[in-house]
């Protein structure tokens, strides 16, 4: 194979590294402040479910096609396991096992209760709290009930934040490779040079907007773009070191698409 083959199957192996980024999203992105509030929500959705319900069905087992549950049992372990979840809830932890559990076991009773007659007592506070588990669901990018296979998974601020912070760095450090690019040409290089600036820029403007605990989909989703943007008009004109630079961002730009729920484009 000649020197100029070897680059070029370089250039397209590294360049084939950069995802498909970003070019729609399915809804605002949640803070944690606001994640805060929705575990709150169903503590307190939770509490006037059972308020609801009288000692006797408290007591009671409930038979279904999944088995028997006891009433009361579920009740506590609900409680337990919400409480788990705020307590462990954190900027670098989203306690997403723990919002697994949650969304697990409700599912697995929501089917009893809504097996009994309409207008059993409880009904209307049982279908406002599974209002809320569906947010809460969509907030960890999944649904409820959960559908088999479920990957319930939510990237908390901190995690977000630092993620922007390193694009912001990945980007400068690009844009110091394409400088040092002896090959490419003036008016190019000025142009990805610019490009690269306004990518960190706006990676700074996330991450900002991130540690505020401000909504950030916009601000993110126009890192995506602008990356986009750049793999797709300076793709072809990439040196292997700057592509080695550019392919570096990969796993952050990917991180960023997770944390705000943002879809995919296929990749080139």
């Amino acid at each position: 194979m000649t020197r100029f083959l070897r680059a070029a199957a370089v250039i397209g192996a590294m360049f084939f590294l950069v995802p498909g980024l970003a070019r729609g999203q399915s809804g605002e992105r949640l803070t944690d402040k606001d994640v805060k509030a929705l575990l709150e929500a169903v503590d307190n959705g939770r509490d006037r479910f059972e308020d609801t319900l009288d000692g006797k069905f408290k007591s009671s087992i409930l038979r279904g096609p999944a088995g028997e549950v006891n009433v009361g049992k579920f009740l506590d372990d609900f409680q337990q396991n919400v409480d788990k979840a705020k307590d462990r809830f954190a900027p670098n932890y989203a306690a997403s096992a723990e919002v697994q559990t949650i969304l697990r076991q409700a599912a697995e009773i929501d089917g009893y209760f809504r097996g009994l007659p309409g207008g059993f007592k409880g009904a209307s506070e049982w279908d406002r709290l599974a209002m809320d588990l569906r947010r809460l669901a969509q907030a960890y990018g999944t649904a409820y009930p959960l559908p088999d296979g479920a990957t319930v998974r939510r990237i908390n601020d901190g995690e977000a934040a630092q993620t922007a912070k390193l694009v912001a760095q990945q980007a400068d450090a690009f844009k110091k490779t394409i400088n040092s690019d002896k090959s490419m040409p003036k008016a190019a290089k000025d142009s990805l040079k610019r490009d690269a600036d306004t990518l960190s820029k706006s990676a700074k403007a996330l991450e900002s907007r991130v540690k505020g605990n401000k909504p950030a989909t916009s601000e993110a989703r126009a890192v995506l773009e602008q990356a986009a943007a750049i793999q797709d008009r300076f793709g072809g004109q990439l040196s292997p070191a700057a592509l080695q630079t550019w392919g570096g961002m990969r796993a952050s730009l990917t991180k960023l698409e997770q944390a705000f729920g943002l879809s995919a484009a296929p990749a080139r």
